[in-house]
């Protein structure tokens, strides 16, 4: 059974006890990417969140090879999503016999397959500054800021000298008293 073009595929999985921000930080590195490069991108990614999204893609790519009967090459991440799960709430002991509360939270993650690239929007799309919308705003921003950036490096250089200035005239100093104290 092979589906029509822009297929979707889901793999998802429950209660895995990292929080939910933690794990999003490698979600949003998956996003919109083949799955091979998404793969990749896990293996070299130092967060506890990999493994769990690395088996989770290796999951949905089960699911379309078997289910769907899709090619893994065609296949991109079209999202990769992280929701709170239930949150394990634990006691700490504290001074004079209260307690303070340890939060254990967990999260669902869940990521969706397609064949093609997720958006047809982005194809027809010429990202040119010919089209931007703001094109003016940016050039005026570009010109003020090159010319604070050069005024401000103008600042620096002309505060460093006088620095320089003030450690020669001080290191001359030293060595007069040092010469009139030999003396």
């Amino acid at each position: 059974m092979s589906l029509t073009n822009n297929s979707l595929v889901s793999a998802s999985v429950k209660t895995q006890r990292i929080s939910a921000s933690k794990a999003r930080l490698v979600a949003v590195l998956l996003k919109n990417k083949p799955v091979y490069e998404a793969l990749s991108i896990l293996n070299h990614t130092n967060k506890k969140a990999a493994p769990i999204f690395k088996k989770l893609i290796n999951s949905a790519i089960a699911n379309a090879i078997n289910n769907h009967g899709l090619e893994q090459s065609n296949l991109v991440v079209k999202a990769a999503i992280v929701n709170e799960g239930p949150t394990l709430k634990r006691f700490r002991p504290r001074a004079k016999g209260s307690a303070s509360q340890i939060l254990k939270r967990t999260s669902h993650f869940k990521v969706v397959l397609t064949n093609e690239y997720a958006d047809s929007d982005f194809e027809n799309t010429d990202f040119t500054s010919e089209n931007h919308p703001y094109e003016s705003d940016i050039d005026t921003n570009t010109q003020e800021s090159d010319q604070k950036q050069t005024h401000m490096s103008a600042e620096i250089n002309d505060s460093a000298d006088k620095t320089i200035e003030n450690n020669a005239t001080e290191a001359n100093l030293v060595q007069e008293a040092d010469e009139k104290g030999d003396k």
